[in-house]
Order: structure tokens, then C-alpha cells, then sequence
């Protein structure tokens, strides 16, 4: 993974188009990513589209540009669209979460809920058992 210098991420966050920059990743702002997903469907090269967006092509190599043509068209394709920086949803709530004006479970269903999470905890102990059983017996062959 490619780490950007303390001269890179300043110029990199010298551009209107950057949003927020680590040493690690580099988020781009929406604008960005309309600008850039457009120029790209009308044929344009991503690299190109970077140049004349004003980012150095020096800062990228091949795979970090292919990776951001992939996550742009995930996001273009999404029915969220494009945000700033990363492109993430909140989780929905778990199933088992109570609704709003739902009434509480009685106290043994709750306690069936917790002996079925102690049982498949068990029967996960056991399964890591046997792989590590299995593991070591092909070691020795």
C-alpha cells in the first residue's frame, strides 16, 4: 500500500477536488467524482482525467488508479450515488433489535436467545477444534 510523503499529502490537499488526505488514502469531494465518472464515460483516460483535474500523476501508480476507476463506477452504479470521501452506509439495525412500539419478549424467550448464543459459541470452540486438529495432522504428513 502506497504511503504519501508529508510533501505529497500537502500538495494533494492543496486541491479543491481532495477532501481529505492520510498517509494511506485519499478521499475526493463530490465534485470530483461527477467530474472525473463523466470525462470517463465520454472516453476520456483516467489518467488524463487526473492530469487535467490538477493531481500529479507521479503520486499514483497503475493499480491505485485502476482501484479508483473501480470504486467510482461502484459508486456511480449505487443507488446512494456519490458522497464525499468514502462511500459508506450505516449499518441497518440487526433484525432482532425491538421496534419502536414493540412489546418486550418474555423473559424466556430471552433466556432461549442467550442458551442458543452460549450453544453456538460452544459449537464454534469445537469446529476450531477440529480444523486445528486436521491442520496439524497434514503438518506431520
Amino acid at each position: 500500500m502506497k504511503e504519501y510523503t508529508a510533501r505529497e499529502m500537502k500538495l494533494l490537499k492543496a486541491n479543491p477536488y481532495t477532501f481529505k488526505v492520510t498517509k494511506n488514502k485519499l478521499y475526493f469531494t463530490i465534485e470530483f467524482k461527477e467530474t472525473f465518472w463523466t470525462a470517463y464515460q465520454a472516453g476520456m483516460a483516467p489518467r488524463k482525467i487526473l492530469e487535467d483535474l490538477g493531481y500529479d500523476l507521479g503520486m499514483f501508480g497503475q493499480k491505485q488508479i485502476d482501484s479508483m476507476v473501480q470504486s467510482m463506477k461502484r459508486q456511480a452504479e449505487s443507488r446512494n450515488g456519490f458522497r464525499h470521501g468514502e462511500n459508506r452506509t450505516r449499518r441497518k439495525k440487526d433484525e432482532l433489535s425491538i421496534q419502536e412500539g414493540a412489546v418486550a419478549q418474555p423473559k424466556e424467550t430471552l433466556e432461549n436467545i442467550l442458551n442458543e448464543v452460549k450453544y453456538l459459541r460452544q459449537e464454534v470452540e469445537f469446529l476450531k477444534k477440529i480444523v486445528r486438529t486436521e491442520n496439524s495432522a497434514t503438518r506431520k504428513s
